[in-house]
């Protein structure tokens, strides 16, 4: 009775250890924590560049997508600067390590100046940009070595973990140091080394430490301008779920963050007057979205409509390059409308007749306006992004005894529209007679003097 007692209490004590998620475990993944909830790690790596180990991590970090910070020894950046271009055009920031690993608590201002300087020279002539970040080797800093690298302008970097790679400890030692020694939200500056004799033993413990401690739930951070890590900055990305959507519709977009981050981040979407306007929020750790926008509808006729759509705003993000859906217009073609108008006939000359045209809707393309008449044809064109326009009309000489006609003015073509009612076009009789028209319009005209002098 006893001995089953025992059991049944070591069972009561177990299983809860063994059915409990970790804190921060998404539904169905009892080990995997939700990405970048546990905190920030930054990995840094002291002492290189190094011929043999600095190439094989740089690619590792690559392709692992993890951020790190090199601080590079000024003698070494001399000897090898193809490697530290190669770690700079990989996107990696790269700190002050003095010129031959020294002790600054040791030399006199001049010497911890020279050093940094030289050093800085260095990575110049090498083609990189450095960072304003400087690591005093073997943590040894005091208060007057602190303020001679500030008033550098610099500033100084230690570390929160040592795992003791640079003294001889094997792989699975350096990854349980490392591993052991990070905390949740806490500031975690990694220490390790590329450019001491055992760097191979760190080499071979990164992967293991990236994936464990993602999948604990930290994600892994550059160094900031004070030498904090800092936050990831994801790229995100919109796409349309279809190519083409129809005025008035709807349409899915998917938002992507191309990293998890440890800190809410905000997407703005928008596409200027096509699309409404929305903000997409991402909790820690969340880089997916979808979301719903609708397409406006305009009065607009449009043959090639095309909304440009994307990232315009956000925080803590990076916008990407904008995108273009395919609008299917479902505005109808504009309708042509002529005005009505009058005239008096001349009994001299035939008569021009402007006919103003008007478009029940604004269209992207030239329309076109031919007329038809008893008098034969005209043709106008009413230009794109208006609607208004004029057709010259010809009206024949006329006689003081002719009666008033009104003639139907008929649109026959209408290019990308189409004709709508016909208008009249009203002719009078002149006003005058011939003999009489021709006295005014000679009266009207300015005639040159005539010079006289000399004449007489």
């Amino acid at each position: 009775m006893r001995r089953v007692l025992v059991v049944g209490l070591l069972l009561a004590a177990l299983l809860p250890m063994a059915t409990a998620a970790p804190v921060g475990a998404a539904p169905g993944h009892r080990d995997r924590a939700v990405p970048c909830s546990r905190g920030l790690v930054a990995l840094t790596f002291d002492d290189g560049p190094s011929v043999t180990v600095t190439p094989k991590l740089v690619r590792r970090l690559q392709r692992e997508r993890v951020p790190a910070t090199f601080f590079m020894i000024g003698q070494h950046v001399e000897a090898h600067p193809e490697i530290v271009r190669l770690v700079g055009e990989a996107g990696f920031a790269i700190g002050n390590h003095t010129w031959a690993h020294d002790d600054l608590t040791e030399l006199t201002g001049s010497q911890i100046r020279a050093s940094i300087r030289s050093t800085r020279r260095a990575l110049v002539r090498a083609g990189v940009v450095p960072t304003a970040l400087a690591r005093p080797p073997y943590g040894a800093m005091d208060a007057r070595v602190r303020q001679v690298l500030e008033r550098l302008g610099y500033s100084p970097v230690l570390w929160s973990i040592d795992p003791r790679d640079w003294a001889g400890a094997s792989t699975p030692q350096i990854e349980a140091r490392v591993l052991g020694a990070v905390r949740p939200h806490r500031t975690n500056v990694v220490l390790q080394h590329d450019g001491v004799t055992n760097s191979p033993a760190t080499l071979r413990a990164i992967s293991t430490e990236i994936r464990r401690l993602r999948r604990r739930g930290f994600c892994f951070a550059d160094l900031g301008a004070t030498g904090a890590p800092t936050p990831p900055v994801p790229v995100a990305t919109v796409r349309a779920a279809e190519h083409r959507v129809a005025e008035g519709e709807r349409v899915q977009l998917t938002v992507r963050l191309d990293r998890p981050t440890s800190r809410p981040t905000t997407v703005q979407l928008t596409a200027p007057g096509r699309l409404s306007r929305q903000v997409v929020r991402f909790g820690v750790g969340r880089t997916s979205a979808k979301v719903w926008l609708r397409v406006e509808q305009d009065r607009v006729d449009e043959h090639a409509e095309r909304a440009t759509y994307g990232v315009t705003g956000g925080q803590g993000i990076q916008a990407s390059a904008p995108r273009q859906l395919r609008v299917v217009d479902d505005d109808p073609a504009p309708v042509v409308l002529l005005d009505d108008t009058a005239v008096d006939a001349s009994p001299v000359l035939p008569t021009t007749v402007p006919v103003a045209v008007r478009l029940d809707r604004t269209t992207d393309r030239d329309v076109e306006v031919v007329v038809r008449t008893r008098f034969g044809r005209a043709s106008g064109i009413v230009t794109t992004g208006t609607r208004e326009g004029v057709v010259q009309l010809t009206v024949p000489v006329g006689t003081p005894d002719q009666k008033v006609r009104a003639v139907p003015v008929t649109v026959v073509r209408a290019g990308h529209a189409t004709p709508g009612a016909s208008a009249t076009l009203m002719v009078r009789p002149p006003a005058v007679d011939r003999a009489t028209a021709i006295r005014r319009a000679l009266r009207s005209v300015a005639w040159p003097r005539m010079p006289t002098a000399g004449l007489f």
